[in-house]
Formats: structure tokens, C-alpha cells, sequence
């Protein structure tokens, strides 16, 4: 997420950029929300963003 020029990314970002599979790139920024490393949010039903808080930055 430090490396995106946007101050949120997607799950398809993420895998994309790690080169792994969407469902592996998705569990694993769950994984970092429920350890309060990451927030998220919903810009439409089907879209979620992820985002480094700024007091983890």
C-alpha cells in the first residue's frame, strides 16, 4: 500500500501487485483489519478499499 500513488488501494491491486491470487490478497488484508493494521470502507456494494491508518503509517 506504501508503494500505491493513491492513499487506498483494492483487494485487486494488492494482488496484482504481489503477483497472487485476488481471494489470497483479500483474505489477507482481512487478516490485517482484524489486527487494526488496515481500515476499509466501501465506495459502492461490490467495491471495498484498504487504507494504511495514518496513526500505522
Amino acid at each position: 500500500m506504501r508503494e500505491s500513488e493513491f492513499p487506498a488501494v483494492t483487494a485487486r491491486w494488492v494482488a496484482d501487485t504481489l503477483e497472487i491470487e485476488r481471494p489470497s490478497a483479500h483474505r489477507r488484508l482481512e487478516e490485517l483489519h482484524e489486527n487494526r493494521e488496515v481500515e476499509r470502507g466501501k465506495l459502492s456494494p461490490r467495491v471495498v478499499i484498504w487504507w494504511i491508518p495514518d496513526d500505522k503509517e
